[in-house]
Order: structure tokens, then C-alpha cells, then sequence
């Protein structure tokens, strides 16, 4: 979405609507403004309003838009279809009451009406002018209409009203070309009226010139632009922070987020006991940002590292910092305090201790508890560490019988957002190695498309094992994702699996990992659900291979190998056959391939008789075949699978020679099948390496 910098030089005529309301919550505000420009310009195309320019911007407390348009609609011709000839007029060709009618309605004479052919009929067509109506005669039924049609996550009524909005409705501002533009929302009448900040201008004022609306607003403490009151708060802070020797934590979300808080943005700078500094960095972070929309700041030169300071969005004037420092520094350290009271008091009872006690919490009504769920997991990450890094099994094991202990305790439950890594906390101060420490910090990563993926052998091992096992219940009792509809995150899961195995080059298969994690459900037909499971892993990996810019013949020509090798195997494979489209011998190769493919059995053939070759050209391809098959299935065991490519390069000229000089179809049928089971044979060759029917000409 791009927001347009507010402006005081937009030519007239020039269309201001402004929705004054109750405070509406921050996160409603960036697809509401996008909604809004959208709604708008869709609306004043069915007017047949040009529109030059259309401007959203919003407060906590305000929709705006602004919007050059034409001083009226364009003029526009439509046809209508009436009855037909034979309808409307009788044999003598007179007018029947049809074809009156018809003109009538459309007031024309009967004379202005035209004939014209559909189909096998011919029809009489009125040709109405739509004349142009000035814009502002069509405002006052387009604007109540444009409001009207606004949704958002939450919407309420207010009163004994029926109309929804985000919040109640207090003014609505609507002027057009300076002249009011008049009409009733819900017993909310509309002038050229709005209001300044609610505490430190409040009172209504006019708006006689709305090239002068920003600056009106600006005067009445209330900046409209909200990327203009980002650049303000963030280049307060930079400020503050610098005067501090320290640098704010960088957060564009909360960023984005509390510039839809204010409407006069002033930074302020708070300090608290630096004794809080010995709780957990992440809890003092949350604790600020999550309850207070406080900005953190680390030091300048030990990044990382947080002060106690932090930066408070206030929405006053700069003479009232100082009450809003202790007010803010008053709340800070109380809920710090809090933070402090539930980081002691877990901490007196130790993680493996809290392992039973998730029997006493439902993890989902047919999936068990928090235990069953533990259980299943350590299981899982006993399986992969045991292929894939056995050193680190123990590690694992430990860290997965850990892994939802924090769930259970108070600061998890008051700041959920830091599952796993309070629980990394625990594990250190109980003793725990760093490796199965940092593996409870790593269990919920990669968290989001771009997000990294962990650091260690047994993070990796834990995450894989907990989504692995998030996936294959929900699909074991029917919960897969449908449409737009995923409730489970397991879309998002999938994804982070992917990210995992292919930044691990873990040796193993998703059938192998989705088998075992299958094991504990009882399923009526595991074959079909395991082939939906693999065909949810295939597109997500489609996608992943197209954004690192793999195209999709080359990805369709080596997806069936998603369910026999490890997924870096498969990618290996994917860059190879890329590299291999871009060299000057592919296309005369991939047509030689496509004539086997053509013509190839679909079936089983029998092995092929080189006591039935009738020409040298079937003993030479067969030989070719002989002495390739060995090179190739030498480089996939290695995993070169551009020499793989390479030797099947060999194939190009013994295939075109056999199609050019032999008939497939002999008159013999034991000599035909013969020579198809030695097609057969060359399209078994090619397809150990890909599968070349998918691929495209260059």
C-alpha cells in the first residue's frame, strides 16, 4: 500500500470527506485507508466521474479522503434491447402496443428506435443518451453510499441505530469544491465542520477552503499524514536515543502501529531502575512493547544490549513531557515488577518437573494433552536424530520432553508471545546444557516467510519434530487446511519444514518423516492421506523453488522426486536442470527426447531380445543405453546430477538415427513390442534423471 504525502497544491474542483469517530483500534487503520481509495475509485467509475488523484489518510480518530474529480460525469450512450420486429409491429406494419411501450419508456419516438440483428431475429434497440450531471448533484447519494460500504474486522452499532461502523460516528466533513455537500448517516449530518485533537483543540471549526484542511488540522495539533507522523516519532526517537548513547530496537511494526495511536506525535524519553536489567532481555522488550507501545533502546556501542531507557509516543505537546515521563516511567516499573514476581516464581520449579503436569492441559479434544502431544514429539526427534545427527539424539530427546513445559508457566501465560524462549531461560538456570537450552528458544522458528531458521542440530531437529507432528494430526483427524482457511498455521509450518531440511541437508525423505509421524493416529486409509500430505509438501515447495527463481517446467520435470529424496537432493537436482536449459545442445537433446516420449508404452514391456534387432541403428541404441546407464546412475549416487545430465547427452544422436531409419511398427508384433520395450528402456534412463516431458523449449 502507498500512502500519498498530505498536499495543499491539488487543483479544484477538489472532494473532501472526513470521518470523524470514536478512537478506532491502530490495526484497522492501513487496509482501511487502502479499502477506502479502492471503494472510491470504483464508485465514482460507476458515476462516470474521471478522477484525477485520490489521497486516503487517517487518525485515531479520523478517515479522510481527498480527491480530484471532474466538476461532472461524462456523457455515455447505452443500448437496450426491446422486443423483436416481428413483436412490434403487426402485418400491416403498424406500431404495436409493444413497441410503443418500449420508446416510451426510454423516452424516444418510435422513428428514433433501431433494428438489429441477434441470433436469427432482429430486435428493436433503443440507443439512450445518458446526459452528464454535475458531480456535486451526485455526491450526496455516492458519499453515504462510499461510507456505507466500508468493512472492517469489528464493527458495532451504537444507540438504537442499525448502521455498523468500526467505532460510533460523531461529524462527517464533506466539501466539494468548497461547497458543502449535504447528507444524513445514522441521524449524523454532514457539514464543513470537523474538529481539532481531542484535549488540546477540541473545539469544531470550519473549513471554508479545503486547500487549507491540512493545515487547518496542523494548527489544531493533529498531523493527518500518518507516513508523516512515522517520520516524526521516528526521528524523535533516533534523537532521544542518541542523547542517550543508545540505539532504539528496531520494530516496524510497532512503529507502523503507534503512528496510528496519535495524532500529535511526541517522543519522550523514560528511564527505569537498572536493576529490571537482570530479568530477560525478550520479557523487558514484550513488557514495553506488548502493554505499553514503549519503543526499547539498546546501547550504541554493545548492540544487543539493553539500557533502561526507553521512548514513550505521546500524544500532547512538547510543555507536558515531564508528566508524561513519570506517568510512563510509573507504569513501566510496576509492570516490570510483575514480570520480575512471575520470572522468580517459575523459576522455583524446574522444567522437567512441570512434564506431568501437562497431562492436566488439553492440547486439542482429539488429539490428547500437552503430555500426549510431548510424547509424540520426543518420539519424532528420537527418529530424525537417530538418521540424521546421532550425536546430538540426547540433546534432542531432552529438549523435546521440554519443549511446551513453559506453556504452563506464569510468564508464558501472561506473554505468550515468548513461549519457548522463557523456556530456554528455565533450562539454563536448571542446569541444562546451552545446546538444549537454545533448542527451546529455536522450536517455533522459521515463525514467518523470511524468518530465520535454527542455529543448532537440536533446534533444528525440535522444530522439525513439533511440525512435523502439527501437521500430521490435524490432517489424521480432518483439519487440513480449506481455501483461504487454515487455522492451524500448518500452511505456515510446512513452509518452515521446507526452510529446515533444506538449510540442514538432512538424508531424509518427507514420506519417510510424514510415515513416522503418522505412526500414534489411527487412520482408516493412510495411503490416500499420505498422498494428500505429499501433494500439500509439493506445492509449498513449487512456491519455494519459483520465488528462488527456478521456473515451473524445470520444477514440474523433478517434482516426483519430492517423494523419494531428501528435499536438498531435490533441489540439487532442480539447480542442475536449470543450468542444463540454458546450454546450446538442450533443445536439440529435448526433442530427441520427446520423440521417445511420444511413442513409449505406458505399461510394463518385457526386457528387451537383441536376438530380434533387424538393423544396426536398434543395436547401437541399445549398446548406447548399456553404456550410459552406469554413468548415470553413478552421478545420482553422488548427487552430481549435472554429470547425470551430461552422459544423457549421449542418447541424442543413437535416438534420432533409430527413429530416422527404423519403423517402429513392424508388421511383426514380437519385433514391435521389442523395439517399444527399447524405448521404453531410453525413457527409463532419462526419467532416473527427470522428467523431460515436462520441460518447454527455450
Amino acid at each position: 500500500m502507498t500512502h500519498n504525502k498530505a498536499t495543499e497544491t491539488t487543483a479544484s474542483p477538489l472532494l473532501l470527506l472526513e470521518i470523524g469517530t470514536e478512537e478506532i483500534p491502530a490495526r484497522f487503520y492501513p487496509s482501511t485507508m487502502e479499502r477506502l481509495r479502492e471503494i472510491a475509485e470504483s464508485m465514482f467509475a460507476d458515476y462516470r466521474i474521471p478522477v484525477a488523484s485520490i489521497k486516503t489518510f487517517a487518525t485515531p480518530r479520523r478517515l479522510t479522503l481527498i480527491a480530484e474529480i471532474a466538476a461532472s460525469q461524462e456523457a455515455a450512450e447505452k443500448e437496450v434491447w426491446g422486443p423483436p420486429v416481428t413483436a412490434a409491429f403487426d402485418k400491416e406494419g403498424n406500431p404495436t402496443k409493444a413497441a410503443e411501450a418500449f420508446a416510451k419508456t426510454h423516452g424516444l419516438s418510435l422513428t428514433a428506435l433501431e433494428r438489429r440483428e441477434k441470433g436469427k431475429g432482429t430486435y428493436l434497440v433503443a440507443v439512450v443518451k445518458e446526459k452528464a450531471e454535475p458531480t456535486e448533484e451526485l455526491l450526496p447519494e455516492l458519499l453515504p453510499r462510499l461510507i456505507a460500504s466500508l468493512s472492517f474486522p469489528k464493527a458495532m452499532r451504537w444507540g438504537d441505530g442499525t448502521f455498523r461502523f468500526a467505532r460510533p460516528i460523531h461529524w462527517i466533513l464533506a466539501t466539494c469544491n468548497n461547497k458543502k455537500i449535504s447528507f444524513d448517516i445514522d441521524g449524523v449530518k454532514s457539514s464543513n465542520s470537523t474538529r481539532g485533537h481531542r484535549f488540546l483543540a477540541p473545539a469544531a471549526f470550519e473549513i471554508k477552503d479545503s486547500k487549507t484542511y491540512v493545515s487547518q488540522l496542523r494548527n489544531s495539533f493533529v498531523v493527518i499524514d500518518p507516513e508523516e507522523r512515522k517520520k516524526i516519532i521516528a526521528e524523535g526517537i533516533a534523537k532521544l536515543a542518541a542523547s542517550a548513547a543508545a540505539v532504539p530496537v528496531e520494530d516496524e511494526e510497532l512503529l507502523q502501529h503507534v503512528s496510528f495511536l496519535v495524532e500529535y506525535p511526541m517522543p519522550v524519553l523514560g528511564d527505569f531502575p537498572a536493576e529490571y536489567l537482570s530479568l530477560p532481555k525478550e520479557l523487558l522488550i514484550t513488557v514495553m512493547k506488548g502493554h505499553q507501545k514503549y519503543f526499547a533502546l539498546e546501547g550504541k556501542e554493545k548492540k544487543g544490549q539493553l539500557t533502561n531507557h526507553f521512548i514513550i509516543v505521546s500524544n500532547t505537546k512538547q510543555g507536558n513531557a515531564v508528566m508524561v515521563k513519570k506517568g510512563a516511567e510509573r507504569v513501566i516499573k510496576a509492570r516490570f515488577e510483575d514480570a520480575r514476581f512471575y520470572f522468580d516464581e517459575d523459576r522455583k520449579v524446574k522444567l522437567a518437573d512441570r512434564v506431568e503436569e501437562l497431562k492436566k492441559v488439553v492440547y486439542h479434544d482429539k488429539l490428547g494433552t500437552l503430555f500426549d502431544k510431548t510424547m509424540r514429539v520426543a518420539a519424532l526427534a528420537d527418529f530424525i536424530a537417530d538418521r540424521c545427527c546421532p550425536d546430538k539424539k540426547e540433546h534432542s530427546h531432552t529438549a523435546a520432553l521440554l519443549s511446551k513445559t513453559d506453556l504452563i508457566t506464569g510468564a508464558v501465560r501472561e506473554f505468550t508471545e515468548l513461549q519457548g524462549i522463557m523456556g530456554s531461560y528455565y533450562a539454563r538456570h536448571d542446569g541444562h546444557p546451552d545446546e538444549v537450552a537454545q533448542a527451546l528458544a529455536e522450536q517455533y522458528l522459521p515463525g514467518h516467510a523470511g524468518d530465520r531458521v535454527p542455529g543448532t542440530a537440536t533446534g533444528s531437529v525440535v522444530s522439525l519434530a513439533d511440525k512435523l507432528d502439527n501437521i500430521a494430526s490435524f490432517f489424521s483427524i480432518g483439519l487440513s487446511p480449506t481455501g483461504s482457511e487454515d487455522p492451524f498455521a500448518l500452511r505456515r509450518q510446512t513452509f518452515g519444514i521446507i526452510a529446515i531440511l533444506l538449510n540442514t541437508r538432512y538424508p531424509m525423505s518427507i514420506p519417510a518423516l510424514l510415515d513416522k509421524a503418522l505412526e500414534p493416529f489411527a487412520v482408516r486409509d493412510k495411503e490416500t492421506l499420505m498422498a494428500d500430505l505429499i501433494k500439500f509438501f509439493e506445492q509449498r515447495i513449487d512456491s519455494v523453488f519459483q520465488s528462488s527463481g527456478s521456473t515451473p517446467d524445470a520444477i514440474a520435470a523433478i517434482t516426483r522426486f519430492v517423494a523419494s529424496d531428501p528435499l536438498a537432493a531435490v533441489k540439487e537436482r532442480l539447480d542442475a536442470v536449470q543450468a542444463f536449459k540454458t546450454r546450446p545442445d538442450y533443445e536439440s537433446f529435448l526433442l530427441a527426447i520427446k520423440r521417445v516420449n511420444n511413442i513409449a508404452p505406458k505399461s510394463d514391456m518385457p526386457p528387451v531380445r537383441e536376438d530380434l534387432f533387424a538393423h544396426d541403428e536398434e543395436r547401437e541404441l541399445r549398446k548406447s543405453v548399456a553404456a550410459i546407464a552406469p554413468k548415470v546412475a553413478a552421478a545420482i549416487a553422488k548427487g552430481k546430477y549435472a554429470e547425470a545430465l551430461e552422459a544423457l547427452l549421449g542418447l541424442r544422436a543413437p535416438i534420432n538415427t533409430f527413429f530416422d531409419k527404423v519403423l517402429i511398427m513392424d508388421k511383426s508384433e514380437e519385433i514391435k513390442q521389442n523395439r517399444l520395450g527399447l524405448i521404453k528402456s531410453v525413457q527409463a534412463l532419462a526419467f532416473q534423471v527427470a522428467d523431460f516431458s515436462k520441460l518447454s523449449e527455450q
